[in-house]
């Protein structure tokens, strides 16, 4: 009776004294001196068997925002929306323009760890980046600690596979790239793009990914334009999942342009 009525704070500093845990087992030594100390994730199943309840929190403090970080038009993607502007261009009315979020490089850096944050529970080997602009995320990479490759235009690489034509977004038709044994039976392959629109740019990663013997875990675009159904055509062409972190909705900032401005793009 007189354990039953004894207040909380007096049993936890009992148990503090005693050197043991939450759930009456001893507690780490680290912990009985009073130092802090960060448990690494991998170490949260050992430390589950001592201190179940200790292991848990530690587990939470680690995981903890990690999905929301990634969230698909959260707060971080409408951070970014904000600094990527649309421009007439290509004889298109909104042609987003990656330049405006370079100019930001703190929160450029912010966006490529919170998609290695993505990719870091699924196991990814290999990272692809289409030649120019998802050349721009080998950060993601870095932070994944997995080898980046690049996926050039017929012509510019030696030692090359080639995927089949395909046509473009604004104009024409194209063949896309890899080095010879940059990809191999067994990888989980991440492609990586600037924007899916049309597809067909990711479709012909797909098609080399796959005539290497490995899979396409997913194919992730900063910008996915829904309604072009670009999504569609990947999952047909096998890429087990596609994931776009802003849609177009968001993107609702207009360049400002001075008077004389001109239409110059070109089919690339």
């Amino acid at each position: 009776r007189e354990a039953t009525n004894r207040s909380e704070g007096e049993c936890v500093r009992d148990r503090d004294k005693q050197g043991l845990c939450s759930s009456g087992h001893a507690a780490p030594e680290a912990e009985r001196k009073g130092q802090s100390r960060r448990v690494p994730r991998e170490a949260v199943q050992s430390l589950a068997v001592v201190c179940p309840l200790t292991a848990f929190t530690k587990m939470a403090a680690v995981n903890v925002g990690d999905d929301q970080l990634y969230e698909a038009n959260g707060d971080l993607a409408r951070e970014v929306a904000n600094v990527v502007p649309y421009f007439p261009y290509k004889k298109i009315e909104r042609f987003y323009d990656v330049q405006g979020l370079l100019m930001h490089p703190a929160l450029f850096g912010k966006l490529c760890k919170a998609i290695a944050a993505r990719y870091r529970q699924l196991g990814i080997t290999k990272m692809i980046g289409f030649e120019a602009r998802g050349f721009l995320f080998t950060q993601v990479a870095v932070e994944l600690g997995v080898p980046f490759i690049m996926a050039r235009k017929q012509g510019k690489m030696p030692n090359t596979i080639s995927s089949a034509p395909y046509t473009k977004e604004y104009a024409g038709v194209d063949v896309m790239c890899i080095q010879r044994g940059a990809v191999g039976p067994g990888d989980k392959v991440l492609l990586m793009d600037d924007l899916i629109a049309t597809g067909g740019t990711l479709c012909s990663g797909i098609e080399l990914v796959k005539s290497c013997g490995a899979e396409v875990t997913e194919c992730c675009c900063m910008v996915e334009l829904k309604a072009l159904r670009g999504r569609d055509r990947c999952l047909a062409a096998g890429a087990k999942s596609v994931w776009g972190f802003i849609s177009e909705e968001l993107l609702i900032i207009k360049a400002k342009l001075p008077d004389d401005y001109v239409d110059d793009g070109a089919a690339h």
